[in-house]
């Protein structure tokens, strides 16, 4: 009787076991938490053992949560975890060591995963900042949009080199020196009258930029024709000024905009809150956080310009329309004022995305087609 018994609790399942892994390329180091028994050791699994074993763990309990850093390794290993039945968390990556003891190893990282998917778990939603996993759709279309990006530091990188070289020698730099056919090139270098070295070295400089600009050119082209295909519904043309790569860059980066609940998830995920520092009485407010999406907040910016240049109806260059008037051209006034645009605009187009609202309630024209004349702002 006892030794039936002692069988039926063996085979009993926990009600949770918690997964934190520490990754890289070639090995996982991961801890273990059984219910709410203390953290076990770290153990060490090669990279392509961690999926099996951690959908092993479901025949010891009814609920398995597995939680990494996002990285280079993306987001294959939580897919197919999730279609195992393993609830994967991925996680921002931050820094780990909390009390300052400069020791960093991987298995340490793997404990401190553990602590703060422990306190998660238990209701603490501060303890880790989630990473949503994209669809594969979604990570195909961001990932196209940001070789772009690349591609555009690529080209700028080669131009920069080729102007440093000049420098170097002495010699001028005329601006945008590598583009243009080679009827152009062959003028340029007769009238600058550089030495067989320089060209030569220029040449190497020249084609990789020009190689990196056609791919800009050709992805631009893309990205642009797919913009018209995922207009909201409240937006039945492009409105006037709002260009399609802009638009569409910011699509992909968000990649669900039924991902945010409220404004302020909008404002957070694109960087664009303000800092604060407040306690008791004293409450102080800085300039914007940046504490989200680069890419996203350089194109909302870039929407910001164009519709107070654009949209003269639009309610949100309606109530910065005075203090723009009052500002001079580049000074640092107007420009957090673009940036409080741009928070404003990346709301509106969330409320866009998710049918709250429609081109006509925000004050928005339409692109009629005819040749933009840029107003004073």
């Amino acid at each position: 009787m006892q030794n039936t018994t002692k069988k039926t609790q063996t085979q009993r399942k926990v009600n949770l076991i918690k997964l934190s892994a520490d990754a890289h390329k070639r090995e996982f180091k991961i801890c273990r938490q059984i219910g709410d028994q203390n953290i076990q050791p770290p153990q060490t699994f090669k990279a392509q053992e961690v999926a099996q074993w951690a959908l092993e763990q479901l025949a010891l309990a009814e609920r398995v949560v597995f939680c990494y850093e996002a990285g280079p390794f993306g987001y294959q290993l939580a897919r197919r975890l999730a279609e195992g039945g393993v609830e994967p968390i991925v996680m921002c990556p931050q820094r780990l060591d909390e009390r300052c003891r400069r020791v960093t190893t991987d298995k340490r990282d793997a404990r401190q995963i553990a602590g703060r998917l422990d306190r998660y778990v238990a209701g603490n939603q501060e303890a880790i900042a989630v990473v949503r996993i994209p669809t594969v759709a979604e990570e195909d279309q961001r990932a196209q949009s940001r070789l772009r990006e690349q591609m555009r530091e690529a080209r700028h990188r080669f131009e920069s080199q080729g102007r440093s070289y000049l420098m170097y020698k002495g010699l001028e730099c005329p601006e945008n020196w590598w583009r243009g056919s080679e009827q152009r090139w062959k003028n340029l270098v007769r009238e600058q009258g550089w030495s067989a070295v320089v060209v030569e070295q220029l040449e190497t400089y020249r084609r990789m930029a020009q190689a990196a600009d056609a791919e800009v050119n050709r992805l631009t082209a893309a990205i642009e024709q797919a913009a018209q295909q995922h207009l909201p519904a409240g937006m039945a043309s492009l409105p006037a000024g709002f260009g399609e790569l802009s638009l569409e860059m910011v699509r992909r980066e968000v990649c669900d905009w039924q991902r945010f609940q409220n404004r302020r998830q909008v404002g957070s995920f694109m960087g664009l809150c303000p800092a604060e520092a407040s306690t008791g009485q004293s409450r102080h407010q800085g300039s914007i956080t940046k504490a989200g999406d680069p890419l996203c907040r350089h194109y909302l910016v870039q929407l910001a310009w164009r519709a107070a240049a654009f949209q003269p109806d639009y309610w949100v260059v309606k109530k910065f329309r005075e203090r723009l008037a009052q500002t001079k051209a580049r000074s640092v006034a107007r420009k957090k004022i673009i940036v409080a645009m741009a928070r404003l605009i990346g709301v509106d187009l969330w409320r866009l995305y998710t049918n709250q609202t429609t081109m006509d309630k925000l004050g928005l024209r339409p692109n009629t087609g005819k040749a933009y004349v840029l107003k004073p702002l």
